[in-house]
């Protein structure tokens, strides 16, 4: 924040002194306003039309409030009084000076009518509007705000053009409509929901197959973070569509567990062939799934979903496999070691000692308010510590491993399971772990300990489990 106070003068007529005074010395204090007040600043035998001349004037004075009631603004229109004079004064330095923004009209009372008393000069402004007590407060946060030119909404930092936009054969629009269409369908018309949830897939898929390298090309490290780049759109239209369905209030773990399933076995086996020299290419497509996983879960849990992450979890996915058709196995499935991204293009990276590019490339994928590197950090953990009290492992040996987990410091308790203090958390919390007493929810959570090897090195004791927030004996000992 900048230390160089604003300067303000104030042009008002005498009939609201009062108001203007009290306005002006909350503006100093505590608002940080440097205001230039003829009660305080005009001397006895000071020159008065010298002093409003060389006020408006000044180069130091930043904004010049103009304090519009109907006395003021009929001595203004009829150039009467001392507000005649400074007007004339100022609207020389309105139409003369192209930073008109200095001139700042604030309204402190309104006709019969409700329409504003404003000066022929200053009608056509914007203006703040401090005559009614009940949005008093927020206009004056935002004068207040305006003075210091700090905005409560700030046009964002210009970016680079996405490079996906060059790929004339990649086109959002289809997912883009029908997360549209989901949004403003009405619950009533379930037929029509039903057909965009199908259609939703197909959709993806499409669009996420075009954004893979061939399959017959030699991957080149600018060539693989240049198409995961490429897929965030495409991720975040995926949240749109989660959120779509959580208002709508469907089913949504059954529904994104299967949008899962079909999106694997649409872009991942059924794309190999046998004459696929670098199958390791469609790690493009594993990353959008495992990273879209991820967020599907920190939208859950953002909406208390607890039932439909539990379906997500403990469901039986039915994959593809090229050789032996389908095979059934959990979510773990879809935590992929990223070879490329951690072998190949971390090392020419400008941090090769990152604990994981994939992971350093996913915190900074935010799509706020929700999904942030504090929300996605959350749900990755998550899903290992829940592979942990579920006993869910990939080929009954590894669970999920928690490849955000670096970015928690292992100091700090996670509050999901720290408030397992409270019986009344507890019970929220049954659908998640699918039990019904708090007997059965500790012996799921007396298997989620520490375990060295779901880590990075230098991270000594491992990734958070839930027994590093809590203990299972302090577990439901409140209300």
């Amino acid at each position: 924040m900048s230390t160089i106070a604003p300067k303000v003068f104030i042009s008002y007529s005498w009939s609201v002194a009062d108001k203007v005074l009290e306005l002006a010395e909350r503006l100093v204090n505590p608002g940080g306003v440097d205001v230039v007040l003829d009660k305080w600043d005009l001397k006895e035998g000071h020159d008065k039309y010298a002093f409003m001349e060389q006020a408006v004037n000044n180069p130091e004075v930043t904004h010049v409030l103009l304090i519009c009631d109907k006395s003021y603004t009929e001595k203004a229109n009829g150039r009467k009084g001392g507000v005649g004079d400074e007007t004339v004064i100022i609207s020389a330095e309105m139409y003369g000076q192209v930073q008109q923004e200095k001139f700042i009209p604030v309204v402190f009372e309104k006709d019969e009518d409700s329409v504003p008393f404003l000066p022929t000069y200053v009608k056509t402004r914007i203006y703040f509007d401090l005559s009614d007590e009940d949005i008093y407060e927020e206009q004056y946060e935002k004068l207040l705000r305006n003075l210091h030119g700090k905005p409560a909404h700030r046009k964002p930092k210009l970016s680079t053009p996405p490079e996906w936009l060059d790929d004339e054969d990649v086109s959002f629009s289809a997912v883009r409509d029908l997360v549209k269409q989901l949004k403003s369908e009405n619950t009533k018309t379930q037929p029509k929901i039903d057909f965009l949830v199908r259609k939703a897939t197909v959709e993806f898929a499409t669009i996420l197959t075009s954004l893979g390298i061939p399959l017959n090309n030699k991957a080149e490290s600018d060539m693989v973070l240049r198409q995961i780049d490429a897929t965030k759109p495409l991720r975040d239209y995926f949240v749109d569509y989660v959120e779509a369905l959580i208002s709508k209030d469907l089913p949504v773990g059954e529904l994104v567990a299967e949008f899962f399933e079909k999106l694997y076995n649409s872009v991942i086996e059924s794309t190999l062939s046998y004459n696929s020299l670098y199958p390791s290419n469609l790690e493009i497509q594993r990353y959008f799934i495992w990273e879209s996983f991820i967020c599907a879960t920190a939208m859950l849990l953002h909406y208390e979903r607890y039932a439909d992450i539990h379906y997500m979890l403990t469901k039986t996915y039915f994959l593809s496999e090229r050789h032996n058709g389908e095979y059934p196995t959990n979510y773990v499935e879809f935590r992929h070691h990223f070879e490329l991204i951690e072998n190949l293009c971390k090392p020419n990276s400008a941090e090769p000692r990152l604990h994981t590019l994939a992971g350093d490339i996913t915190v900074k994928r935010e799509k706020k308010p929700l999904i942030t590197k504090d929300t996605l950090v959350e749900a990755d953990l998550l899903l290992y510590q829940m592979s942990c009290a579920l006993e869910i492992s990939r080929s009954g040996r590894w669970k999920w491993f928690p490849s955000l987990c670096c970015y928690h410091s292992r100091f700090q308790a996670q509050s999901l399971w720290s408030r397992l203090k409270s019986t009344k958390h507890c019970q929220k919390l049954y659908p998640l772990f699918g039990v019904d007493s708090v007997h059965e929810l500790k012996e799921l959570i007396s298997k989620c300990t520490h375990d060295r090897n779901y880590g990075y090195g230098g991270i000594s004791d491992g990734a958070l489990n839930i027994l590093s927030s809590i203990t299972v004996e302090e577990i439901a000992t409140l209300n």
